[in-house]
């Protein structure tokens, strides 16, 4: 009977640690929409000289399992919006250019529980991007598609106000081929 007490004492001590002991709920969903910067280097091969404007705002929907109270694996669908630009390709006058960017990120996610309420967060993954250009060129209508798969970051907290309903600050950064972009946004976050 003791080695019995004992084992279940062992494994609820395991399963704590693991952060499977307390009920949590496991999967999580979330809307997000926040402000978005893409370097110049998006209209590489678009224009020569030139200007460009790289802030919009974006938006994000994202979905998560969690495997135990410090560990998720995240997939969200990122919209970052469109970097405007204007100026010659080697000559020849480009105006009205916009280059729009999104695609689907997948992140594991490293969590730490500051507060009951309060996680703070790391991630890291690849983000499969497709960025869309239009333009007129020499007062040709022009569009070209580029595509890949690229190493995204970000840092973040989830403040919880009830069991099941949170709030997140998040800012992220995408590695694209060629440039960069990054997202700062606000969320709701749903655990069920």
């Amino acid at each position: 009977m003791k080695t019995i007490a004992w084992l279940s004492s062992a494994a609820l001590m395991l399963a704590s640690h693991f952060g499977f002991a307390q009920a949590q709920e496991r999967f999580y969903l979330g809307a997000s929409a926040g402000s978005s910067d893409m370097d110049q280097s998006v209209t590489e091969g678009l224009i020569t000289s030139g200007s460009v404007d790289g802030k919009d705002s974006g938006t994000k929907f994202f979905g998560g399992y969690r495997f135990s109270r410090n560990l998720a694996l995240e997939l969200a669908f990122v919209d970052l919006g469109k970097a405007g630009y204007s100026g010659d390709f080697s000559g020849t006058p480009v105006t009205g250019g916009t280059v729009k960017v999104s695609g689907f990120n997948t992140s594991a996610v490293g969590l730490y529980p500051a507060t009951e309420k309060l996680e703070l967060f790391a991630k890291a993954g690849l983000f499969a991007w497709e960025a869309k250009a239009n333009d007129v060129t020499g007062g040709a209508p022009f569009s070209d598609k580029a595509n890949g798969t690229n190493l995204s970051v970000g840092l973040g907290a989830n403040y919880f106000f009830t069991k099941n309903v949170g709030a997140r600050l998040e800012w992220e950064h995408f590695e694209l081929d060629p440039g960069k972009a990054s997202l700062l946004s606000a969320a709701i976050i749903v655990k069920f």
